[in-house]
């Protein structure tokens, strides 16, 4: 991709959140490598000017990750889009009505420092004495084009990462010492049970993902910082939603939160 790709690509997704418009295909041309998709990103955050408040992490699907050369995407969440629950109740979210948009049952963690790397990079003991806690949570994942899922990751990190808010809610009693597994989670839509899952859902755990965004970050001249929030990755499903709808995540070890989605306005 030329300067002028990337640039094309970027002012378009950015255009479309600003104006909560949606796109009926890719705006120019696809990146070939995940590199050029996060210089797509990195153009993206330039030309937005919000202030970053944290990051997601998601899986790349096992066929696709020889191609990629990595496992974990990330993208950005701004802090304007996050919803703070510390003791549950309800968090209302917004979604491109007409595009792509779906909720996530996610476990995010919340820094108390800047993570730097030790002698041995960055090792769980490293990441865990960062932490202020691991969070119950949910990645509200909404992008103007519909198809960005479909399409691939390239197309996801190029798009804000498919991201366009989070909720925190309370933390999980006993993170600190918790196996994976024991860290439970559902999440329900109308009513009805959409899915479940546990902390050992991404491969490796939460801490693997945030070991993968570190290290992505570093790369790219930044790092996760003093009150930043990781979403670790889907733990029970992505569960497609439209404007309307209503959710609760019920994680064990922490109250349940609610979620009441709304179609996205102008900025």
């Amino acid at each position: 991709m030329t300067e002028e790709d990337i640039l094309k690509v970027a002012t378009a997704f950015v255009e479309a959140r600003l104006k909560a418009e949606t796109l009926d295909r890719f705006p120019g041309e696809l990146p070939a490598t995940l590199d050029q998709a996060y210089q797509v990103q990195e153009k993206v955050l330039e030309l937005d000017g919000r202030s970053i408040a944290g990051w997601k992490v998601a899986g790349v699907h096992p066929d696709l990750q020889e191609k990629l050369g990595a496992t974990r995407i990330v993208g950005p969440t701004f802090a304007e889009n996050l919803h703070r629950l510390p003791e549950g109740g309800l968090a209302e979210v917004m979604v491109y009505d007409g595009g792509f948009a779906a909720l996530e049952a996610e476990f995010v963690a919340v820094f108390a420092q800047d993570l730097e790397p030790g002698e041995e990079g960055f090792s769980d003991a490293v990441i865990l004495a960062a932490l202020e806690g691991i969070h119950a949570g949910s990645e509200v994942a909404s992008s103007p084009l519909p198809s960005l899922n479909a399409i691939g990751p390239v197309a996801v990190v190029s798009d804000h990462g498919n991201n366009a808010g989070a909720v925190i809610g309370p933390v999980i009693e006993g993170w600190e010492t918790l196996k994976f597994e024991d860290m439970t989670s559902r999440m329900l839509v109308e009513g009805t049970l959409a899915g479940e899952g546990s902390a050992a859902k991404p491969a490796g755990g939460p801490l693997e993902s945030i070991r993968q965004l570190a290290g992505n970050l570093k790369a790219r001249g930044r790092k996760i910082q003093k009150g930043d929030i990781v979403l670790t990755g889907m733990t029970t499903g992505i569960h497609e939603v439209t404007p309307g709808a209503r959710a609760r995540a019920e994680f064990a070890g922490a109250a349940p939160f609610d979620i009441a989605v709304t179609a996205a306005r102008p900025r």
